[in-house]
């Protein structure tokens, strides 16, 4: 079976760097998502795929309010991202070994004003990844043929919090990657059933083809970020979905709104319940979920 596993996972870049100000609760809290990280690295290798189809919602890199599409496919050779510090630092944390780009030596942070995550340094990217074209392609083909009309893009940007996440979970970038942005963020949001309904058809186009892939659902969980709310957590809500992604109903969470995710701060949950849809209903491994001041991290993973 081409499909060969599947995990889910936080890219908030909060839960990898400290700063001087945080106290030892916060600090213990992040060492535990690191290590949760290196479970699902491990669970990455031992799956033995050689392409990983990363979902993860844009967060104004690629998109904004001009055109802001429910989901898009990139479909160019190469993904090129940005980190939210420095790459020495990043991979002095990850592990990652990421190629730089040839005659410049150092990528110093965004200028002032800037979010880390959308700093272009001189639009030269630290980090660039193979990308699985071929296959990109034959999903496209294969979601347009099976009615559903997918946005694409040959030139779109991993943002910060993508690029971390991925340099965890493939840190020597030996496995290709497939990109699939969606919006987590700007109401409306596509409604759950039809992001249960779009992994189900990837489902079906990834069992037609003979690369191995596994599934990197990326985001959240609860947080508000951008709102009032922001530093509340809707825990009760979060331990909801792991209860149901644990128990084997992943298809349950077709039947939450729009408004469901966005009022316990769940945008991003759109990655995560996409990932259920390719799964079915088959029951997940929960590592652990922190609670940091902003934010609820959950971390798991499905044996395939």
């Amino acid at each position: 079976m081409p499909l060969v596993g599947a995990l889910a996972a936080p890219h908030s870049h909060l839960q990898l760097f400290t700063r001087p100000a945080e106290n030892d609760d916060y600090r213990q809290k992040v060492q535990k998502g690191r290590e949760a990280m290196l479970v699902l690295r491990e669970q990455m290798e031992r799956c033995g795929a050689d392409t990983i189809l990363v979902i993860h919602d844009d967060h104004f890199v690629n998109f904004d309010f001009r055109c802001y599409p429910p989901f898009a496919l990139f479909v160019g050779q190469e993904a090129k991202g940005s980190g939210v510090t420095d790459p020495d630092e990043i991979e002095k944390i990850t592990g990652a070994t990421y190629r730089k780009y040839e005659g410049k030596d150092g990528f110093a942070s965004a200028p002032k004003g800037i979010p880390q995550h959308m700093a272009n340094w001189d639009d030269q990217k630290p980090y660039v990844y193979k990308v699985n074209t071929d296959l990109s392609v034959r999903l496209l083909k294969g979601l347009l043929e099976r009615d559903f009309d997918m946005p694409l893009t040959s030139n779109g940007t991993m943002d910060g919090e993508e690029v971390l996440t991925t340099n965890f979970l493939n840190p020597k970038a030996d496995k290709s990657i497939m990109l699939m942005f969606t919006n987590g963020y700007v109401p409306p949001l596509p409604w759950p059933r039809r992001c249960y309904k779009l992994g189900q058809a990837i489902r079906e186009i990834l069992d037609e083809v003979d690369d191995k892939v596994a599934i990197l659902a990326t985001g959240g969980m609860s947080h508000y970020p951008g709102t009032p709310l922001y530093g509340h957590v809707d825990e009760a809500f979060d331990k909801n979905v792991l209860s149901i992604l644990a128990s084997g109903k992943g298809s349950k969470l077709a039947q939450f709104t729009p408004d469901d995710l966005m009022n316990s701060g769940n945008g991003e949950l759109v990655n995560w319940i996409i990932t259920a849809g390719i799964v079915g209903d088959k029951k997940a491994h929960v590592i652990d979920y922190i609670r940091l001041w902003h934010i609820g991290l959950g971390y798991l993973y499905w044996e395939l």
